[in-house]
């Protein structure tokens, strides 16, 4: 029950003077909000359209920041302000302190134990955020490696090719004995493409339901990639 009351504190209970208080302050800030909408487009001239084009852009957002800067910082210092007594009034316990202002102490421990945990939070996500950066630099780093390796096999290959032809070429017994092989194996494939196509050809005009059996549909259609000469 602890856990919940202080998760879901009790609301303040505003007087009516203090909730029509606030109510005028939040009013007041969006007059002010208007009047300088309004006095923007009081000020605005269409040829300034133009006079932005030929460069004065980046002058013109600097002054939009520079104008929203102000204005936030003046919202600030106010709600400082405003809040400044009441928050000291509630955390010393103060003698003067209204019913409202004991009241706000357990919002204010909320608030201090939710910027904790934000604050630690912000601090995991960027310990985080290095770790997956230092991960992905290995990443980098190894992916180099990876092609460096790659282009040294590939030259170790290609010599690993060119010594094979170098002895081929200087030893006429063995680059002989190398063409006998070849053409045996050649021969060796033609035979059997002649005796695949025969045996296919047996099957197929047997009239027998070679698809339903598996040694006849592999004669037939022959799975292997064995057929190239």
């Amino acid at each position: 029950m602890a856990d919940e009351s202080a998760e879901n504190p009790t609301p303040l209970l505003l007087s009516n003077d203090e909730k029509h208080v606030l109510e005028l302050h939040d009013r007041l800030q969006e007059l002010q909000l208007e009047i300088a909408l309004l006095t923007a487009q009081k000020n605005y001239h269409p040829n300034t359209a133009e006079s932005a084009q030929d460069g004065n852009i980046e002058s013109a957002q600097k002054a939009l920041l520079d104008s929203r800067s102000r204005y936030v910082l003046r919202n600030e210092v106010v709600s400082s302000v405003m809040i400044a007594n009441p928050i000291l009034q509630a955390i010393h316990h103060g003698t003067k302190a209204s019913p409202i202002e004991r009241d706000l102490l357990p919002l204010l421990e909320q608030r201090d134990q939710s910027s904790s945990t934000l604050s630690q939070q912000s601090t995991d996500l960027r310990a985080l955020l290095d770790g997956i950066m230092d991960v992905e630099s290995e990443s980098l780093r190894l992916g180099r490696e990876n092609v460096d390796l790659a282009s040294q096999l590939l030259d170790l290959a290609a010599q690993a090719d060119r010594n094979k032809a170098d002895a081929v070429n200087t030893d006429p017994e063995w680059a002989a004995e190398i063409s006998r092989l070849e053409d045996q194996v050649k021969l060796s494939r033609q035979r059997r493409r002649v005796l695949k196509e025969t045996a296919s050809a047996v099957v197929m005009g047997s009239g027998v339901d070679w698809a339903r059996d598996a040694e006849l549909r592999d004669i037939v259609l022959d799975p292997e990639d064995n057929d190239k000469i």
